[in-house]
């Protein structure tokens, strides 16, 4: 019998913390119910700062406290959350000094998109003040359950989770790198060929066409955005996705006999049961 996985509770950082690093949760305690509701911070923290906006990704559901959470508006007349920050799956890497890195990969795996946004969109901020010194590479593999509804003219980027918010970012050129998706749950046929999402654009960015490929991502499309062996010596990869995708990855990437050999320290992963 499996050993029960860990709450997310369980996994919480010990002291309470009223600021958070691109990349954490909260822990959300809604009145009226005793369980905590661990949620993934997507926004950066500036905006936290005013006018004390912060965006969380929260999947809806008829169990507290995401139910409450997802109550209308109307139906709330004043309500005092509590929340407790936690994580240590952040950008920037601890211990690493961001200015010394020429290559940052981020590689997500369905809702493990949620704390790569708040680490990109950060970066992205950051950008617009001095120029980084590192290329960002993102690779987001997500299923497009509806992939036959565009009727063969691409797909639209509102059905993908933060696609729009992506292209918008790289479409403005505030990071410097290359966005790639990679798209499953299409037909057969569709199987290994290319596409392109429609954005009608976000922001300062505008509309763009971003391209995909109708398939798994592989360790060898992270290799290719690390680069050469002395690249990876100043890179770093952030991956974030279910357990199968990350222990794969991860094992691949660290491996110094069958795979890129990089340090453990610059490969960096978070797992989404």
């Amino acid at each position: 019998m499996a050993e029960p996985k860990p709450s997310h509770l369980e996994r919480t950082a010990a002291e309470p913390r009223d600021e958070f690093l691109p990349g954490q949760w909260l822990d959300v305690f809604v009145p009226g119910v005793s369980k905590a509701g661990g949620y993934t911070i997507t926004s950066p923290p500036s905006l936290a700062q005013s006018p004390g906006y912060v965006e969380l990704a929260v999947q809806k559901s008829d169990d507290p406290p995401a139910a409450w959470l997802w109550r209308d508006p109307g139906e709330i007349t004043y309500a005092e959350l509590r929340v407790r920050v936690g994580g240590s799956f952040v950008w920037p890497p601890a211990g690493m000094d961001a200015g010394s890195l020429r290559r940052v990969v981020f590689v997500a795996g369905g809702v493990g998109i949620n704390p790569l946004m708040s680490m990109l969109s950060s970066i992205a901020e950051t950008s617009t003040e001095a120029e980084e010194p590192f290329r960002v590479h993102f690779l987001y593999s997500l299923k497009d359950d509806d992939a036959k509804a565009s009727g063969g003219g691409g797909r639209r980027a509102e059905r993908l989770q933060f696609v729009e918010r992506l292209a918008g970012i790289y479409a403005s050129e505030r990071v410097k790198g290359v966005l790639r998706l990679f798209l499953t749950g299409g037909s057969e046929s569709e199987s290994g060929g290319e596409g392109v999402v429609h954005c009608e654009g976000e922001g300062e960015g505008g509309g763009s066409d971003v391209p995909f490929q109708a398939r798994r991502m592989t360790v060898d499309d992270i290799a290719a955005a690390v680069g050469d062996v002395e690249e990876r010596k100043a890179a770093v990869v952030y991956v974030c996705g279910v357990p199968t995708m990350t222990d794969e990855f991860v094992q691949k990437l660290t491996d110094s006999e069958a795979g890129l050999g990089m340090e453990p320290r610059r490969v960096l992963c978070e797992k989404w049961w």
